[in-house]
C-alpha cells in the first residue's frame, strides 16, 4: 500500500468516526415536520457508518497499516466538523446531509483512484461499493427535498 493511499484511508477513517457522532447529533436534535422520517433515516446512516468504520480499519490492518482508533487523533486529522448540541430543522438537516454526501463522493473517488494507481484492487473494490451507496443516497436526499 502506498503511503499516500494509507494516509488518505486514515483521513477517511477519522472523518467517518467524526461523522458517526455528527449523525447521532442530528438524530437527537432534528426538529420539524420530517422528524419521524429523518430520525429513522439518521439511525440507519449512523449504523451504516459504524460498519464502514470497522471495514476500513480492518482493511488497513489487513495490509499491515495502523488505523486511527481514538477520538483525539481522529479529531486532529478530520476535516469533517462536529455540530453544536442544539436543535436543527429538518430542512437544515437534509441540506447538511447533502453537503456531507457530496464530500464523501469526492473523497471516496479519490481513494479509488489511489488504490487503482497502487494496484490495490481489493481496496478499490471496497471503496467503489461505498461510492455506489453514496451516489444513491445523494439522489434520494435531493429527491426528498425536491
Amino acid at each position: 500500500m502506498s503511503k499516500k493511499l494509507y494516509e488518505k484511508m486514515n483521513l477517511y477513517l477519522a472523518n467517518q468516526e467524526v461523522a458517526y457522532i455528527k449523525l447521532h447529533n442530528l438524530h437527537w436534535y432534528v426538529k420539524g415536520r420530517s422528524f419521524f422520517t429523518l430520525h429513522a433515516k439518521l439511525e440507519e446512516l449512523y449504523d451504516r457508518t459504524a460498519e464502514i468504520i470497522d471495514a476500513v480499519a480492518e482493511r488497513l490492518l489487513a495490509v499491515g497499516q495502523a488505523p486511527v482508533a481514538n477520538m483525539k487523533e481522529a479529531l486532529a486529522l478530520a476535516t469533517i466538523k462536529e455540530l453544536a448540541d442544539k436543535p436543527i430543522s429538518s430542512e437544515e438537516t437534509v441540506q447538511g446531509l447533502i453537503a456531507d454526501v457530496e464530500y464523501w463522493i469526492r473523497d471516496t473517488k479519490e481513494i479509488v483512484e489511489l488504490a487503482d494507481a497502487a494496484g490495490d484492487g481489493v481496496t478499490a473494490d471496497q471503496f467503489n461499493d461505498y461510492l455506489g451507496e453514496y451516489q444513491k443516497l445523494l439522489w434520494m436526499l435531493k429527491s426528498y427535498i425536491a
